[in-house]
């Protein structure tokens, strides 16, 4: 698969008007609801060109096209891959996160609450998770129920993000692109594969890239990059639950016609 050149995807964005990493926090929805859709790479230039009048693009020192590199963690036996695969309403996501724009490094929770609402959680750390401050451990622990020290790197997942906010400011967009997935023992490119997901404080469906997706008949799915990657790189997991999602994956990897 051919992953889309960075440099078209740059050359157009700098047609968006800009936003800044400090005006970005004030649309930080770390308490939010999220919607995702996932198409063929295909679609994005269309897409990026219709959403242009609606937001604006993240500009850190000139740059809009981010590299992101995650860790996620979980148990020997895949207790927070099983808690979706079950089911289950609450649910958690532990990793750390490297962004490219900037030198920080960072330890995250999600939660996935019983009402449908994302909580995040994050510090600031080095890449061991055992280097964490006390404090930030106890918390994790009282929210996942057990030990920091059960956790162990369970899959790397590398993308390009692109983050865009609507011009009212109460909307977060970000596109990722270039997926890559693995283990110390495989990989798999997922290179024509997009990920949008628009982050807001209440579900609206008058979103201005709703509309711009459905009129392009791309509708909302369940999308999890750490559920689905570590189905590509580990044979021994039930995942009936994702049967779904993994179709319409296929169908969208398959998929050459222009936008």
């Amino acid at each position: 698969m051919v992953s889309l050149k960075k440099e078209i995807l740059t050359n157009q964005l700098k047609d968006f008007c800009s936003i800044s990493l400090d005006e970005l926090k004030s649309v930080s929805l770390l308490n939010r609801e999220d919607t995702k859709f996932i198409f063929h790479q295909n679609h994005l230039e269309q897409i990026l060109d219709e959403a242009k009048p609606f937001y604006k693009a993240l500009d850190i020192n000139k740059e809009r096209i981010f590299d992101y590199k995650t860790v996620y963690y979980d148990t020997d036996q895949f207790l927070f891959f099983n808690q979706h695969q079950n089911g289950n309403k609450k649910r958690f996501k532990v990793r750390v996160r490297e962004y490219s724009n900037m030198s920080d490094i960072y330890f995250e929770i999600k939660i996935k609450t019983n009402k449908n609402k994302t909580i995040k959680e994050r510090y600031l750390t080095d890449s061991n998770i055992q280097n964490l401050e006390r404090s930030v451990k106890e918390n994790t622990e009282k929210i996942i129920g057990f030990s920091l020290d059960k956790l162990l790197p369970a899959l790397y997942v590398d993308y390009s993000r692109i983050t865009l906010v609507d011009k009212n400011q109460i909307e977060r967009l970000t596109i990722d692109t270039n997926l890559k997935v693995g283990s110390e023992k495989s990989k798999v490119n997922l290179n024509s594969l997009v990920i949008a997901e628009i982050k807001q404080d209440r579900y609206n469906p008058k979103s201005n890239l709703i509309r711009i997706l459905r009129k392009k008949r791309i509708y909302e799915t369940k999308f999890s990059k750490y559920c689905i990657g570590l189905i590509h790189i580990n044979q021994y997991l039930k995942y009936n639950r994702f049967k779904p999602q993994l179709l319409k994956l296929n169908q969208v990897l398959e998929t050459n016609n222009k936008a």
